[in-house]
């Protein structure tokens, strides 16, 4: 309910914006079009499920009433998808992309060669909610809390889904600055598998976000030990349990995907009208009792929507600004075999 209020409040400012903008030529430029929108993962994983949730909703809110045409781009963690809206895809608001998280928004910082895009250059249209992570351990491990981490007598097996993603990274961040006892097995092929190695028990824990655990593993298989961010009642945030500035800092960038959330981007230099009708009417989707319904039913984040011009700034001012020591450090995990 708490969250489902703070969307809707957020939609009555949203709603008095949009009303002062003209639909004139929007309405022109999208009736009887089809916009296509590209996931940058493959079918089935929770990025094409979110983007095809946004394809089902979101032209009924577009003045002119386009017909979305859902599609996948994958590759590379959403690097592909992002070198195509960069430089190829036309900016006529025609096409848009959800390229995902860590993968498409750290790469810059990691597969220079790679990248073709610059993020602070992108359209940005909105997200629907920051995404939280939470760190689940078996309740067989007895591991209860941070405190029970720094003072485990035995090594603790983490389950990560890869080289580059925060689900691994960050368990090692803490090994190392907390002197947690903790092993991350990077080997895993994705979160679903990290999970799978939990409930199996062939590791100790996972760090994922909430809709990526299933309800039963919840009930019985796992229990949370601390949160990024303030979503879950009673669980600690993480930044009130650690104070070394240096480790913040590279949690601080590690956990940028997250903070901004599965956005849904356009080509650099949308012109200003149709940018302002595409955030408009995302906001609007978000908000809308149909939408919400539907995302909670697939356990899918909702809360405070980031709109387009916050995520602009966040990225141009904080992200883009990472301290060069910080960046390094964040390489240097990478690299690790």
């Amino acid at each position: 309910m708490r969250a489902r209020s703070l969307i809707l409040t957020f939609a009555a400012a949203a709603a008095l914006t949009g009303a002062a903008t003209s639909p004139g030529r929007s309405q022109e430029t999208y009736k009887g079009k089809s916009i296509a929108l590209l996931a940058g993962q493959p079918p089935g994983g929770g990025i094409d499920s979110e983007m095809r949730l946004v394809g089902h909703f979101l032209g009924r809110f577009i003045p002119g009433e386009p017909a979305i045409v859902p599609r996948n781009m994958p590759g590379a963690g959403g690097l592909l998808l992002g070198n195509y809206l960069y430089g190829i895809a036309k900016p006529d608001g025609l096409t848009l992309g959800m390229p995902g998280r860590s993968g498409f928004v750290l790469a810059p910082f990691v597969a220079a060669r790679d990248v073709k895009y610059d993020l602070r250059r992108f359209t940005w249209i909105g997200s629907s909610a920051s995404s939280n992570f939470v760190m689940y351990m078996r309740r067989q491990s007895n591991i209860r809390s941070f405190d029970d981490l720094k003072e485990a007598k035995r090594q603790i097996i983490i389950a990560g889904s890869g080289s580059t993603t925060a689900n691994s990274i960050i368990p090692e961040v803490l090994a190392n600055y907390e002197g947690f006892p903790i092993k991350v097995v990077r080997g895993y092929l994705g979160i679903n598998d990290a999970i799978l190695a939990v409930e199996r028990g062939e590791a100790d824990g996972v760090l994922c976000q909430r809709a990526s655990m299933r309800p039963d593993m919840l009930a019985t298989t796992v229990r949370p030990v601390f949160q990024f961010f303030d979503t879950e009642p009673n669980l600690p945030i993480l930044d009130g349990l650690i104070a070394n500035p240096r480790e913040k800092a590279l949690l601080d960038l590690l956990i940028a995907p997250q903070r901004l959330g599965l956005a849904l981007i356009a080509p650099p230099g949308l012109p200003g009208d149709l940018t302002r009708t595409l955030r408009e009417s995302y906001l609007k989707m978000v908000a809308s009792s149909e939408y919400i319904d539907e995302a909670i039913k697939r356990g899918f984040d909702i809360g405070k929507p980031n709109t387009g011009e916050e995520i602009a700034g966040y990225v141009a001012d904080k992200l883009m600004a990472s301290p060069v020591d910080t960046i390094r450090e964040y390489r240097s995990y990478v690299e690790r075999q």
